[in-house]
């Protein structure tokens, strides 16, 4: 086989990844519509996540040696590995939007931007215990929010090393705060 066959091979298995994935979140935001009469975006985020490593992977086999498209090629789960790895690191993104870790209220962020998505959460009364129907309640304020976190969790998956920076520059702020606490006790 040539280096152009196993990159037609590969983009051919990205498509119908891509058209699963597709599939799967349409099947499962009709089952909860039907069944739930809801959905949170979680899981929006994990297949946005995996459908930008799809593309990104597709748009890097132009430039991949031999070696590695038949490591990719060998078996489907070196493939399924990546969509898996990039629908965490969108959900790890997800998380951090969540938890408002990365834009905070009134700054208190990492980052201060319009760019993130913001998020509405259910009244949940006092002394009541935090359950999944709950969390499937919480969702983006508004489309263009929905639109901002589809779009940065698609970011997650399609840069490798955008996910794994936030982490970095968070860890590098805890330590910092870390460093000053110790500093303020000496």
């Amino acid at each position: 086989m040539t280096i152009e066959d196993l990159r037609a091979t590969l983009r051919r298995w990205l498509s119908l990844i891509l058209l699963f994935e597709i599939a799967v979140i349409g099947a499962l935001t009709a089952a909860f519509s039907i069944f739930t009469g809801h959905m949170g975006t979680l899981l929006f985020a994990l297949f946005a996540g995996a459908m930008g490593a799809s593309v990104s992977l597709a748009r890097r086999s132009a430039n991949l040696g031999e070696a590695e498209l038949g490591t990719l090629l060998r078996s489907p789960w070196n493939l399924a590995v990546v969509e898996v790895v990039a629908a965490v690191m969108a959900g790890i993104v997800y998380l951090l939007f969540l938890a408002g870790i990365l834009t905070g209220d009134g700054g208190g962020g990492l980052f201060t931007s319009n760019l993130f998505p913001k998020f509405s959460w259910p009244t949940v009364p006092a002394q009541t215990t935090l359950d999944i129907q709950t969390v499937l309640k919480v969702r983006p304020t508004s489309i263009q929010d929905f639109g901002k976190l589809v779009v940065w969790c698609f970011v997650a998956g399609y840069s490798e090393k955008f996910a794994p920076r936030i982490l970095g520059v968070l860890e590098n702020s805890a330590s910092g705060r870390e460093e000053k606490s110790e500093g303020a006790h000496a």
